[in-house]
């Protein structure tokens, strides 16, 4: 069971910018089961070449 998500923020992706919904760990912000980025470069994980980047401005709490 996956754990809850507590934040949004905006990922910049080759088709343009998508609002996903985050959840925290220590080092990363997890969009998905195989989707986590960086929390302080805002690269993906396990993917470090890829144009994919989560904009660290934009995360926010959710309401």
């Amino acid at each position: 069971m996956s754990q809850p998500k507590t934040h949004t923020g905006t990922i910049i992706t080759k088709d343009g910018e998508k609002k996903v919904q985050l959840r925290e760990t220590a080092t990363t912000w997890c969009a998905g089961r195989n989707e986590t980025y960086d929390k302080f470069t805002g690269r993906r994980c396990g993917a470090p070449l890829t144009k994919r980047r989560l904009i660290l401005s934009s995360v926010k709490p959710m309401e």
